[in-house]
């Protein structure tokens, strides 16, 4: 009987526990590098959707200020009813709608160019998880200077002199009237407001989840002219370098007044 030369075979080699750590190791480096990149990528990208939406709701007020001779929506919520759909909170009307395309009394939620993609809510008084679309049919609201009541709201004893100009002229008020448009805030981040003017007694919890991209104080903002920013808002900043909540040019000399030096 023949015997048949047989190769010998190399033995069957596996990953060594050594090895096997290392990859895991690398694995999680590069996860730990890449998830901030992946979330700040997000964060960029609704923020730019954001932009957008607003530069539309913006150019949807030039078109319905041209039909009403420049004169502004008033009402006592008409920051926030001025477009959008009804909400939980069913505040009509809606007089910007027609000019997106949609019901001036839209019933369901489907009011998209209003609702913030990244909208966490941060509303005071209501549960953090309700969002301002959900309870304001809208994730925006306007300068109430420009769009709003045709008074100024319950005055403090620094702001009362102030106040009182603006309520003197708020019910008068019209885009002919504003000196520096590129400079003047029309509408942004629901949290803006509550950021430029707090509440006397602020919830922390809520101004954080208000601040829905990623950077402290700061929300996407579109101005008169309608160009968008995002921008750091101040606590109680009339008017400065980089932008003005007072359409009034003649009023300015008081807000400096009023609000110190703009840091």
């Amino acid at each position: 009987m023949l015997e048949m030369d047989h190769e010998p075979r190399s033995p069957r080699r596996g990953f060594t526990l050594i090895e096997v750590l290392v990859v895991i190791a690398v694995v999680a480096v590069l996860m730990a590098i890449l998830l901030p990149c992946l979330r700040c990528g997000r964060t960029l990208a609704r923020r730019t959707a954001c932009g957008g939406q607003l530069r539309q709701i913006a150019l949807a007020w030039t078109a319905y200020l041209d039909d009403h001779h420049g004169s502004f929506y008033q009402g006592k919520t008409a920051n926030l009813s001025y477009g959008g759909w009804r909400g939980v909170s069913a505040m009509l009307p809606r007089p910007l709608n027609r000019y997106v395309d949609l019901s001036e009394d839209p019933c369901e939620s489907d009011a998209k160019v209003f609702r913030c993609p990244a909208d966490r809510g941060g509303l005071p008084a209501h549960p953090l998880w309700e969002t301002s679309h959900h309870v304001n049919g809208t994730s925006y609201q306007t300068n109430v200077f420009l769009i709003g009541q045709d008074h100024c709201g319950k005055a403090s004893n620094q702001t009362a002199a102030l106040d009182e100009q603006i309520s003197q002229r708020l019910p008068d008020m019209n885009r002919d009237k504003v000196a520096y448009p590129s400079l003047l805030l029309l509408i942004g981040d629901y949290g803006w407001v509550n950021q430029w003017k707090p509440p006397e007694n602020p919830y922390p919890a809520w101004k954080a989840q208000a601040e829905w991209h990623g950077r402290a104080d700061s929300h996407s903002m579109a101005f008169l002219d309608g160009h968008v920013r995002f921008l750091t808002i101040r606590k109680g900043i009339y008017v400065c370098e980089e932008y003005a909540v007072l359409p009034f040019k003649d009023l300015y000399p008081l807000a400096y007044d009023v609000q110190g030096p703009a840091k």
